[in-house]
């Protein structure tokens, strides 16, 4: 009788403490690995100034801006794409809370002539190739450019973790697809 006991107490045992029973295998969980290029062998010059195609996502949520501003707390979208001498644009936020704007609109091809003139003005290619990706975080953090130009040159580059771009590019940019936005929505 007491082998039964102390067979049933050694079981019970070993069942509280989980002795016997599979484990997780933590060595394959998607979370914390960093990815991480500096870019330093990408061009840093671009000849080029004709723009085909402008992609930008930046996080506001975590940037503290010194005066109250209606980018606080938000991230932005903003796209353009040359086509048959006109820009088909696109500029799309949302909050934290999930509100958010999405306009379309079409500019002339001077669109793009403004947006070099601020990709040259903060001196954008100096980012290119630059990539910092930490694996299991959500797709709303940081920032990302995607320029391609006519000559086949493109300034690319992602964190998604910290914004690399100044807050005065991206009030700039900003600016430029709402301004250019309410002008087009004005003259339909």
């Amino acid at each position: 009788m007491s082998r039964i006991i102390t067979s049933i107490i050694l079981l019970m045992t070993m069942g509280f403490c989980g002795c016997g029973l599979s484990r997780r295998n933590s060595d394959n969980i998607d979370g914390g690995v960093k990815t991480y290029n500096s870019g330093e062998d990408s061009p840093k010059v671009i000849e080029s100034t004709e723009i085909i195609s402008f992609e930008f996502e930046v996080s506001l949520y975590t940037i503290v801006l010194e005066e109250e501003s209606e980018l606080d707390g938000r991230n932005y979208k903003l796209s353009a794409v040359l086509e048959d001498g006109a820009v088909k644009s696109k500029i799309k936020w949302r909050d934290r809370a999930g509100a958010g704007e999405e306009h379309d609109f079409t500019a002339d091809a001077s669109f793009m002539t403004s947006l070099q003139e601020i990709i040259s003005k903060y001196d954008f290619a100096q980012y290119n190739g630059y990539i910092s990706k930490a694996s299991g975080l959500p797709d709303m953090y940081g920032a990302k450019i995607d320029i391609n130009y006519a000559s086949s040159e493109r300034i690319y580059a992602h964190d998604n973790q910290d914004c690399f771009i100044s807050i005065d590019a991206i009030k700039e940019l900003i600016e430029l697809f709402n301004i250019t936005e309410k002008v087009q929505a004005g003259n339909a």
